[in-house]
């Protein structure tokens, strides 16, 4: 899908929202913690600045009160009784900025479209709030950044859909691009209450939050190979990520390579003795699994990659 599309697409689809909700604004989410260029047009200090003043709510992240200034903020790019929205070339600037950051490995500057009959403070209060969550890994509450797109995707598609309930709040919809430049879109009406309204983040879902950093490292390892994304990228990436670590294999250059291979080559690829003996070495540390790979015979190497298209 190209830029225009998503711009097309996420007008159309914020349209029918508000003529659905006409007591609901539109609040743009950006993330101070994934800055850009202090000359882009949509840097916070530049805001205020512009011919139509836009003002910048803080979001009060507990981790980051020492520094408000990479906190998230909330703009409001409509109000209920608006005509269209006071400024039009803010909402393309928002657009634009998502979809050339989608991938990037410093993550999203825009986080997202969210749309609620609650003004800018009072979403701020409560996504400050929701972000504390109780981390099963440490036994203890911390800041997730939950609005951060490539970690709400990987719980989007987790399906737990009485958690992101809860988790949305006030916010009746929330609109998001993922890595591939797709418009995915979370309805607090259509997601079911489930069986239990105690529904959290499980050790597997904690688990996949701390393999952002490295996913993104895919990602654009994949961008440099011209390695097309998967469809639903963040979720796909991470499965990979987690069957290289199921293997036993832990550094960094060699969770990347693998995943590289998955989606390059096939799932299959580690079937292969040779790659599987090569794996199983590179978990003793002297050399990387790249490395390895690389000292294997050319026909060897052919017949790893005979499994193109297996998956």
């Amino acid at each position: 899908m190209s830029q225009s599309k998503v711009n097309e697409q996420l007008r159309a689809v914020l349209f029918q929202l508000r003529e659905v909700h006409p007591r609901s604004h539109v609040h743009l989410l950006l993330d101070g913690n994934h800055p850009c260029a202090d000359d882009d047009a949509l840097h916070i200090a530049r805001l205020a600045k512009r011919d139509i003043p836009a003002k910048a709510v803080p979001v009060p992240r507990a981790d980051f009160v020492h520094d408000p200034a990479i906190c998230p903020s909330l703009v409001t790019l409509y109000s209920p009784g608006d005509r269209g929205y006071p400024d039009e070339l803010l909402l393309d600037l928002s657009i634009d900025h998502a979809w050339r950051r989608r991938d990037s490995i410093n993550g999203s500057y825009v986080c997202g479209w969210l749309v609620s009959e609650s003004p800018a403070h009072d979403i701020a209060t409560h996504l400050a709030r929701a972000c504390e969550l109780f981390d099963v890994l440490r036994g203890c509450r911390r800041v997730l950044p939950l609005f951060e797109p490539h970690r709400l995707s990987l719980v989007a598609d987790a399906g737990l859909e009485s958690f992101l309930r809860r988790w949305l709040g006030p916010i009746s919809h929330w609109l998001w691009l993922d890595m591939q430049g797709e418009l995915h879109s979370l309805a607090v009406n259509e997601l079911a209450e489930g069986i239990s309204s105690k529904e959290h983040l499980s050790q597997r879902h904690w688990q996949a939050q701390q393999r952002v950093a490295n996913a993104r490292l895919v990602a654009m390892a994949m961008a440099d190979a011209g390695i097309i994304l998967p469809t639903h990228p963040e979720t796909a990436i991470d499965a990979s990520l987690q069957r290289a670590g199921d293997l036993g294999l832990q550094r960094t250059e060699d969770l990347v390579f693998f995943a590289l291979n998955d989606f390059s080559i096939s799932r299959d690829w580690t079937a292969h003795p040779a790659a599987a003996k090569a794996i199983r070495q590179a978990q003793q540390g002297e050399q990387t699994l790249s490395e390895l790979m690389c000292e294997l015979s050319d026909n060897t190497l052919e017949e790893i990659a005979a499994s193109r298209g297996a998956d």
